[in-house]
Parts: C-alpha cells; sequence; structure tokens
C-alpha cells in the first residue's frame, strides 16, 4: 500500500517535468514525420504508376501513327519492313524459377551495353543510315524533331515506355532479324511480261500501292501486305471465317479484287482491317486484260 500511496503523491522535479515533457514532444514529433513520409511515399508511387499507365497511352497512340505500319498493330512485324518487336528475341526471355527478364538476344547480338529502353529511344529518334540487314527494304528513318523528324523527345520515350511494356512472349513473330551467319536469301523467279503487265496495274491504274505493301514494290499501310499473295490466300480459303466461293488462289484473289468485302482480313498494319475500305469497283473500272494481269501478278507471290 505504501508503494501506491507513492506513487499517487509523487511530486516530480521541474528538471524531470521538462524532461519528460520535451521527450514526449520529440517522440509525437517524429511519429509525426514518419507517418507523413510513409503517406508521402506511398502517395508519390501511385502518382508514378498513373503517369507510366499515361506515358504507355500516350505511347500507344505514336506507336500506331507512326511505327505500326513496318512493325506491325501488334508488334508482330511486317515482312520486307521491320522485324518484329513483341516478342523474346528483342525484349528477352522471361525466367520464371529466377522470376527475371533475361537479355535481349537482338541486343546482344550488335553488342548494345545499354538498356533495351534506351535502345528503342535511339533507333526511334536517330534511326539507323545504313540497313542492318539486307532483308528490309529500307532503313530505318529518323523520328526525332533534332534529326528532321516529326516526333518530341517526349513522344519518343513514352513510345518505347509502351513497347517495353509489352513484355515477352506477346506475339508470334511474321519478321525477325535473321540470326548471324544467316544464308543469302533465294533470287526471286523473273516475271512473266503478262505478270509485268499487272505489276505496271498495281502501280499504275489500280492504285494498289496506296494502301498495299509489297516487299521492294510498295509501302502502303492502310490494307493487308501482299507478300505471298498466292500462299496467303490458299490459307484463307480455308479460314472458316470465309465465306466465299474460291477454290484456289487465282479465284481468291479476283474475289478479293471485285467483291472485297467477301472476306475482310481480321489484322492491317495499323490495326483491325475495316469493310468497305476498299473500293468494290475494280471489276468494271478495269479493263478485262488489266485485271487478269493483275491477278497473275498478285498470283506469282509465293
Amino acid at each position: 500500500m505504501n508503494f501506491i500511496k507513492r506513487i499517487i503523491t509523487f511530486q516530480p522535479s521541474w528538471t524531470l517535468r521538462i524532461i519528460t515533457g520535451m521527450v514526449s514532444v520529440v517522440a509525437f514529433i517524429s511519429m509525426c514525420l514518419i507517418t507523413g513520409v510513409l503517406d508521402i511515399s506511398g502517395a508519390m508511387a501511385e502518382r508514378d504508376h498513373e503517369f507510366t499507365g499515361r506515358n504507355i497511352e500516350a505511347g500507344a497512340k505514336y506507336y500506331y501513327d507512326q511505327c505500326a505500319r513496318c512493325h506491325g498493330s501488334k508488334g508482330e512485324g511486317v515482312d520486307g519492313l521491320g522485324p518484329a518487336l513483341s516478342y523474346d528475341g528483342f525484349l528477352g526471355k522471361w525466367d520464371p524459377a529466377k522470376k527475371t527478364l533475361g537479355q535481349s538476344a537482338r541486343l546482344k547480338a550488335i553488342g548494345w551495353t545499354s538498356s533495351l529502353k534506351g535502345y528503342i529511344e535511339a533507333v526511334t529518334a536517330a534511326g539507323m543510315p545504313i540497313k542492318s540487314s539486307p532483308i528490309w527494304e529500307n532503313p530505318h528513318p529518323p523520328f526525332a524533331l533534332a534529326y528532321g523528324g516529326p516526333l518530341r523527345d517526349d513522344q519518343i520515350k513514352n513510345i518505347a515506355t509502351f513497347v517495353v511494356n509489352w513484355g515477352p512472349g506477346q506475339v508470334t513473330p511474321v519478321a525477325t532479324q535473321p540470326e548471324g551467319g544467316a544464308g543469302p536469301q533465294p533470287t526471286a523467279a523473273p516475271l512473266t511480261a503478262q505478270q509485268e503487265k499487272g505489276k505496271q496495274v498495281f502501280l499504275g491504274a489500280a492504285g494498289c500501292q496506296a494502301c498495299h505493301a509489297i516487299k521492294g514494290v510498295a509501302a502502303g499501310a492502310v490494307g493487308p501486305t501482299m507478300n505471298k499473295m498466292a500462299t496467303t490466300a490458299e490459307v484463307r480459303i480455308k479460314d472458316a471465317a470465309y465465306k466465299g466461293t474460291a477454290k484456289n488462289a487465282l479465284e481468291y484473289i479476283r474475289e478479293a479484287i471485285v467483291n472485297p468485302n467477301v472476306f475482310v482480313v481480321t489484322e492491317c498494319p495499323t490495326g483491325a482491317c475495316i469493310a468497305n475500305v476498299m473500293p468494290a469497283t475494280f471489276g468494271t473500272s478495269l479493263q478485262p486484260d488489266d485485271l487478269g494481269a493483275l491477278i497473275d501478278y498478285l498470283g506469282s507471290l509465293k
């Protein structure tokens, strides 16, 4: 009882009171500061995540406007125009055991020692003044304002952020950079006189080159590419969504020219293909001989 009474009646000195008060104030301020720092860190992380999302969204727009025509709307690449970007060979392979992303095989092959994002920014900004491979028709052009292109530095950074955000293993690449030591490309068979006439119709009277790309011939980016058209036609005829009447490649090509809405291809260079974009008047606007020559030419692309 005496102990409890002493506690109740204890009268600390003024010095002890001051020290205790100061310690309490310091402890309170410290707790406030720690709580504030944690709140600010969380808010900053959340805000950074929001800004990254906005950068990816902005980069997507610039990518589809400027890059998709050569690299594909999903980064799958376009044969003869540009390599795939959204696959393991470029982005790096994910190791599920180590939970790490491996080095980009493409960057390793060329000896690039900086980051993947830095490489994308550098090539997009300054381009590549010489061809990186004989399989691409043209060297990569510069896109930065400083090099005569249309994009600001922040827009280029957003494109790089968008591409890196794809992550590895997104698509099966259509066109990739060949590995070192790849053999020479086969020489194309020369065109017949009829096929050469069809090529000129493609470039002239029909105006196909404005929308369709053919390696070494045209670089249109509205409709699907015409590379390996004969081979592609055989595949499309077997597609479950195909409702036309063609039985072989040449019949399919004719049908696609004169009645293009019978079968609308799923993917175009800058996104999903849209019906009623291609005119349905070529069956009457082209002379029969010109139409036949055009079909023969496209049928020679294998």
